[in-house]
């Protein structure tokens, strides 16, 4: 598998670049703020959820390219 890998919820404005199969950074945005979270998974449920996201488990998630994901972010 090819990383970075870009995802974002369905339905709601929150954005992940998957780094690897245990690090993620998640954007979303509150008003005009830009919040950025890093993940680095060290518990069974973290690592569970980024194979999730990889996954697109339940479509809970779509695919994203790595433009979109820079326009939100701009």
């Amino acid at each position: 598998m090819k990383f970075p890998i870009y995802r974002k919820y369905n339905g709601i404005e929150v954005w992940f670049k998957i780094l690897s199969p245990t690090h993620f950074i998640e954007y979303k945005k509150m008003g005009e703020r830009l919040l950025k979270d890093e993940i680095k998974a060290e518990i069974f449920p973290e690592k569970l959820f980024i194979q999730d996201l990889i996954n697109q488990h339940d479509n809970r998630w779509i695919e994203v390219t790595e433009l979109e994901l820079n326009q939100f972010i701009n």
